[in-house]
């Protein structure tokens, strides 16, 4: 979701906060969603690879492989 998106949902829960308090905590929300992101992509990437021992991922990619 864009800046502007998580501007909106606070703007439309909470009516009467100003704009620019809108805009400061959708920045700051973007943020930490994009780096709570990234960090999943991270660890999924080092469970595919088998790097750490959580299987899930590894059977996840198993099991389409296996019906492809």
């Amino acid at each position: 979701m864009t800046v502007t998106g998580y501007q909106k949902k606070i703007m439309a829960a909470v009516p009467e906060i100003k704009k620019s308090k809108a805009e400061k905590l959708a920045h700051k929300i973007a943020k930490r969603a994009q780096a709570m992101q990234e960090q999943f992509d991270f660890f999924e990437s080092l469970k595919i690879l088998g790097v750490i021992s959580d299987p899930t991922a590894r059977d996840a990619v198993k099991n389409m492989e296996a019906a492809a």
